[in-house]
Formats: structure tokens, C-alpha cells, sequence
């Protein structure tokens, strides 16, 4: 049983690739063919001896190509046991000879849903017949060996001729488990597509380990690392940079909150300043920025924290040109994200054999993706922390600046990707607006506050009467509001929320301020 000859071989594959390599080893070792449909015409093609499938199951494919492997021939040829004098006996008496080889990849679903694809469309690539086959032969691993993946096809060819057309225990083991990784992988992929198309709230998560990737390490060198990517989904799970060594646990935590920051500064479409840049480190973001162009937005980002920008994650909304590679050219970054990068700038860059370079345009939609955390024993699922808060309601006897406007938008939307609890201070040049201050991942609000005023200080903003304070979350003691008029912070931006309302909004009237609530809390742990 160890070591198990291949003398018939089911052929049934939508990825055609290394197929016909496949092929001249299996017919050198003497191997039946058996396909279906398209596999067939292009084995026959070749000028290979095929027995058709219709000639196992005694019927022809039907519906449209629905029905052409599903049958009781089929599943019985890869079922029965070998070594069970019943199975034995009984597949004698019904004509049935063993099928030793299963080699089947499936329709292409998650690729329909990477294209959004419609429903029907979605449905038609639900395959029905593939999976059946493969969880049978992988089901039957003792005598049975099962390829899904044209990657697979080389080690197999170099078994198969090391051992006179034969396959050990040890690899049909694990062809079965990658068939089973498959087949739930792709069950998976199915039901979250569905679940997204028919609106439904809960919706199905799968770590699929035949697609995941080894990291160096994880968070810390003593741990190990992996990354995953989601079913049907194309991102930053999935991407090779353009340059530089593979990307770290720590670099794509980083590189995914730079790149969602940006992102949600991308949706703010202010014509005034259409170029977006963000500054990451640790998670959370020491400068971020809008303005006219690329290369404004990134000395604005930078200098929001100067010092913390070394050895951070730098995201563009735009192509990296010429300029904005010069300027970043003797400053030390992880990974930069952008739409593009112009030739001329991968020419600077290609002398930085560290520096990563990845393609990750933003999106002109909101995410769809969940927020996924491992708790002791199981999982906490939330969706995305999406949208703009809309609406400012004015609280205070002086009216919020309408001029000012813009950079509450800001203020939140870049504000609501720092730890809790976050404070945050933005002003606007000539050159855009940004964030020339901020505090963050505080258990106490205060902290938050003075950390913010301390850093815009430090950047060169004295007076900060001209600013904008957006708060994370509401302000549960009139105190923050003491401190923030202590510091010549005259325009205020938070949720609200609090029992202590009124008691602020009386503070922040006695000392002349305007201050709005937006109604929705940005609280990030």
C-alpha cells in the first residue's frame, strides 16, 4: 500500500497549464487517460489516446456542461477500498475498475469574483463536479492521489519516473490534504460571495494554509509569522514589491494602515487638494496630509512628526514622480505605497536595495472587508470603520467657522486610524492641510491632549488659535476643555456622547470656543 501504481488517470482541469507534460509521463508509465469536455479535445488534440469519460458513466454530458463527472461510476472507480473484501466483491459485480489518479483544478470562482463578476456569472463558476472527484480521491488517499494545482505536476512527473510509475503513501497523504485546503478554500470563497450578493450581515472567514505565506518571523524574532490571503480578494496580502526584500509581519501591519489612511483621505475629493500622503509608524500615523500636489503632501506629512517619520511606511495616493523620489532619496523608509512610480523614480530608488515599493491604488468605494481579532478561545468581527461624518452640529454660543469645515474632515478621517485615545491637531498652509499634532494610544484623554500640543509645538505651531482639535471619542470631563483653551485651542471637533455634555459645552462657551459634534465615535484599540 505504500507505494501505489498508477494505471488509470482522471483528467478534468479549467487550468490547462503543464497539462500535456502531465500527460507524456502518464502514457510513458503506461497510464489510461480518462477526460471530459474540454480537457479531452485538448489531450486528442495532442494526439493522445483518451477513453471518454461518457464511456465510464454510460451517459453523455448534459445541461450545458452541468452534469459530465457526477455519476456512480465515477465516485465508485475512486471510492471503494482496495484492500475490503467487500468493496472488493462488490465492485466486481458492478463493473467497476479503480481510478488511481485524480488530476482536476476547478472553475475559476474566486477569479470571477476578483473581476465582480454579476450573479449568474458567479453561478455558472460553481463547480460541482470538481470538488466531488477531488474530495473522493482525497478521502481515498491510501490508494488514490489527487493533483489540483499544475504546481504540482514537476514533483509528481519526478516520483513517477524515479519509482516506475509509482506514488508513495507519504505524497498521496499530502495531495490530499492540499485537495481538502482546496476544497475548502473554495467552499468558503463561494459562500462569502453569496452572502455579500444576497446582503447578508454575517458572512463566512477561512484561512485557507495552501495560500498562505511564511513571514521571517512574526511581531518579534522569537515568533513565527504568516500571512494569508482572503478568498476571491486581490491587495496588499497578495502583492510583490517592485524592489527590496519581502515584506515583514511588521511591514504589512504598517503598510495596511498607511495605505487605509490614505485610502479614506483619497474619499474627502477636495479639489483644492486633490494629493494625498501618509506617514506611518507602529500603526499609527505621525503624518498625514492633503495638498495641491504630491510633493506639498509629503513635506506637510513628514514634518508632522519629523523625528518619528524615520524607518516608517510612507503612502501616496498618486504615481511617485521624479520630485517626490528626490526629496525621499536621503530620508530612511520601510515601504512606499503609491498608484505608480514613474521610471525616473524607480531609477532613485534602485540604489535603496532595502526599500520596499509596492502598487496599491486607493479604492473609489467603501471597503467591504472585515476587521478579524483572535480573542482566548475564538474571534471578535466588526466591519470596517467606513463613511464620513457628515454632519457637524454646531453646540456652542460661537457657531463653528464654516471655512473650517474641511478641516474637521480631515481631522476625522485621518484621526479615526490612531489609537484610543486619540486627540489630534490640524491646521492649513498655503500648501494644504495636515495633521502638525497628535497624541495617541492613552488611557486617559488628557495624556492624548497635551502629547498633541507638546509635538505641534515642537513643529513650529505656537499659536494654535487657528487650529482644529478633533477628538476620537467624547470628552467625559469638562477638564479636556480647560487644558485645550490653556493651550489657545479655539475650535473644537467630538462625537459627543457623554453624560457630561452639557458641563463641556458650558466650559467651551465660558471660554468663547466653537465646538461641533459629528454624532459617531472613531475608537480604535
Amino acid at each position: 500500500m505504500s507505494q501505489i501504481k498508477i494505471k488509470r488517470a482522471l483528467l478534468s482541469v479549467s487550468n490547462k497549464e503543464h497539462l500535456i507534460e502531465l500527460a507524456k509521463t502518464l502514457t510513458t508509465h503506461g497510464v489510461e487517460l480518462i477526460a471530459s469536455g474540454g480537457t479531452r479535445k485538448m489531450l486528442e488534440d495532442s494526439n493522445f489516446s483518451v477513453t471518454a469519460v461518457e464511456k465510464i458513466t454510460g451517459n453523455p454530458e448534459a445541461f450545458g456542461g452541468r452534469m459530465k463527472t457526477l455519476s456512480f461510476q465515477i465516485s465508485s472507480s475512486l471510492l471503494f477500498r482496495r484492500d475490503h473484501k467487500t468493496d472488493l466483491e462488490e465492485s466486481a459485480s458492478l463493473g467497476i475498475e479503480p481510478i488511481d489518479l485524480v488530476v482536476c483544478n476547478l472553475y475559476p470562482f474566486e477569479e470571477v469574483v476578483r473581476k465582480k463578476g454579476e450573479l449568474e456569472e458567479l453561478i455558472e463558476n460553481i463547480d460541482i463536479g470538481g470538488p466531488t472527484m477531488v474530495r473522493s480521491a482525497a478521502k481515498n488517499f491510501k490508494w488514490v492521489s489527487t493533483l489540483t494545482n499544475p504546481n504540482q505536476y514537476k514533483d509528481f512527473i519526478k516520483e513517477l519516473d524515479a519509482n516506475v510509475g509509482c506514488v508513495s503513501l507519504e505524497t498521496r497523504k499530502n495531495l490530499a490534504l492540499d485537495a481538502f485546503r482546496l476544497t475548502s478554500r473554495y467552499e468558503s470563497a463561494i459562500a462569502f460571495a453569496l452572502e455579500g450578493k444576497f446582503e447578508k450581515q454575517l458572512r463566512t472567514i477561512a484561512l485557507d494554509p495552501g495560500k498562505a505565506s511564511e513571514l521571517r518571523y512574526g511581531e518579534n524574532p522569537h515568533q513565527k509569522g504568516w500571512v494569508y490571503p482572503s478568498a476571491g480578494a486581490a491587495g496588499l496580502a497578495s502583492l510583490k514589491p517592485l524592489q527590496g526584500k519581502a515584506l515583514s509581519y511588521n511591514n504589512l501591519l504598517d503598510s495596511d494602515a498607511a495605505w487605509k489612511t490614505c485610502n479614506d483621505l483619497h474619499q474627502l475629493k477636495d479639489p483644492k487638494f486633490p494629493a494625498a500622503v501618509v506617514v506611518v509608524k507602529h500603526l499609527n500615523p505621525c503624518g498625514a496630509s492633503i495638498a495641491k500636489n504630491s510633493l506639498e503632501a509629503l513635506e506637510l506629512a513628514w514634518n508632522g512628526d519629523p523625528v518619528s517619520s524615520f524607518g516608517s511606511i510612507v503612502a501616496f495616493n498618486s504615481e511617485v514622480k521624479e520630485e517626490e523620489a528626490l526629496w525621499l532619496s536621503n530620508k530612511f523608509v520601510e515601504v512606499i505605497i503609491a498608484t505608480n512610480f514613474s521610471d525616473k523614480a524607480l531609477e532613485l530608488f534602485s540604489s535603496k536595495k532595502n526599500l520596499r515599493l509596492l502598487i496599491l491604488p486607493p479604492i473609489e468605494k467603501e471597503m467591504e472587508e472585515l476587521v478579524v481579532r483572535s480573542i482566548y478561545g475564538g474571534y471578535v468581527v466588526q466591519e470596517e470603520d467606513i463613511g464620513f461624518d457628515r454632519e457637524f452640529q454646531n453646540m456652542t454660543e460661537v457657531p463653528f467657522p464654516a471655512g473650517k469645515v474641511p478641516l474637521a474632515q480631515f481631522g476625522v478621517m485621518a484621526g479615526k486610524h490612531l489609537k484610543s485615545n486619540a486627540i489630534v491637531l490640524v491646521a492649513e498652509s498655503g500648501a494644504g492641510i495636515s495633521i502638525i499634532g497628535a497624541g495617541m494610544g492613552n488611557p486617559n484623554r488628557l495624556i492624548s491632549l497635551r502629547q498633541a500640543a507638546d509635538k505641534a509645538r515642537d513643529n513650529g505651531h505656537k499659536n494654535l488659535g487657528q487650529a482644529v482639535l478633533v477628538s476620537d471619542a467624547f470628552f467625559p470631563f469638562p477638564d479636556n476643555i480647560e487644558m485645550a483653551n490653556s493651550e489657545g485651542i479655539k475650535h473644537i471637533v467630538e462625537p459627543g456622547g457623554s453624560i457630561k455634555d452639557q458641563a463641556v459645552i458650558d466650559k467651551a462657551n465660558e471660554f468663547n470656543m466653537s465646538m461641533v459634534f459629528t454624532g459617531r465615535r472613531h475608537f480604535r484599540h
